[in-house]
């Protein structure tokens, strides 16, 4: 993932796919230290996040990321599954 140097607000996908049965919440963590640079808010089935602001803007150079997905259910708020996607930022 590319973003731009020196910028906390920028442009990203993340997205929640139409028919889920669940929220998604999205975290973004530098993987050395674990420091989340974002958190989202609950994201319905079918919508998506396009711009985030980062607790901080980076400087360039490659980062390791995780983006954590923490699942919701539709139905009673339970807890789901989730997932990590490993990822490097690309930052210049």
């Amino acid at each position: 993932i590319t973003l731009p140097k020196n910028q906390k607000t920028v442009n990203v996908a993340l997205v929640n796919p139409e028919g889920n049965p669940c929220y998604f919440t999205f975290e973004i963590a530098l993987k050395g230290t674990g420091e989340s640079l974002y958190k989202s808010k609950l994201v319905p089935p079918g919508k998506a996040i396009r711009q985030i602001t980062m607790a901080r803007a980076l400087p360039a150079g490659e980062y390791d990321a995780t983006i954590k997905i923490t699942t919701t259910s539709l139905a009673d708020g339970s807890a789901m599954n989730g997932a990590n996607v490993e990822t490097v930022f690309i930052v210049k």
